[in-house]
């Protein structure tokens, strides 16, 4: 990434923020460590989805910007407007199976019934509290803040970090399957695919769709990015993810 407003923020973000990222990797080797009951598992599920459902949000972002012309708001380049809209789209291809013709919330009710054994996971009363926290925050960040830039910053934040969870997990994952729950390494692929297909550079791309809407956006309504608080968003995103895993697989730290 180059030198730029949002590389520095996120670096210095990432590296104040170790204790966060020590309790998000203890929680999926916990969960990985063993087979775990079925009301653990239907509980980290429905828990951990609450953290992972984006589409909905950029879609959201992508509803307001329209809304902006819309109603007849002043926009410094229309086109620029354009511009950040055709980028952030981007973001969701894949979620919606506007390329991959598979709903990725499909891949994830595969990925987890099969696990658990049952979909009963899907039921409200197993998503902890903090992951029902974490969704209201991010989605006010998004959809409910009157500035959109703040909801474009969590959009980036959000990205980089799950392209750095599902190539953490995807091993342990896959070895976990394998030794606890008697798959062979072949079998993996068909639950895995909604961690496999996040991996390489499908979530990178996202993250760099991302930048560039947030470039286009600027151009569109002059955002001085130096004047928001990246740092801080990026570690209002660290630490609530880590009190859903803290809460789920506690006696870590």
């Amino acid at each position: 990434m180059p030198d730029g407003p949002f590389r520095g923020p996120l670096l210095r973000a990432f590296a104040s923020h170790a204790p966060e990222f020590a309790a998000i990797e203890n929680g999926f080797r916990d969960l990985t460590s063993r087979r775990h009951d079925g009301e653990t598992l239907r509980r980290f599920f429905a828990s951990w989805g609450q953290t992972n459902n984006s589409a909905m949000t950029v879609a959201g972002i992508s509803n307001r910007l329209t809304l902006k012309l819309h109603r007849g708001e002043p926009v410094l380049d229309p086109q620029s407007l354009l511009q950040a809209l055709v980028s952030l789209h981007r973001i969701i291809d894949e979620d919606l199976a506007v390329t991959h013709k598979i709903l990725h919330s499909k891949m994830f009710h595969i990925m987890a019934s099969d696990i658990v054994g049952d979909d009963a996971w899907l039921q409200t009363r197993y998503i902890d509290r903090n992951a029902a926290d974490f969704k209201t925050w991010k989605d006010h960040m998004s959809l409910r803040e009157p500035d959109i830039a703040l909801g474009l910053l969590t959009t980036l934040v959000h990205e980089i970090y799950t392209h750095g969870e599902v190539e953490f997990i995807l091993p342990l994952f896959k070895q976990w399957l394998v030794e606890h729950f008697h798959y062979t390494a072949e079998d993996t692929a068909r639950p895995l695919r909604w961690i496999t297909v996040h991996c390489g550079g499908t979530e990178k791309n996202h993250f760099f769709h991302a930048v560039n809407t947030l470039t286009h956006y600027a151009r569109a309504v002059e955002v001085d990015w130096d004047a928001y608080d990246l740092h801080g968003i990026a570690g209002q995103y660290l630490k609530r993810k880590a009190d859903v895993l803290r809460a789920l697989f506690p006696g870590h730290e």
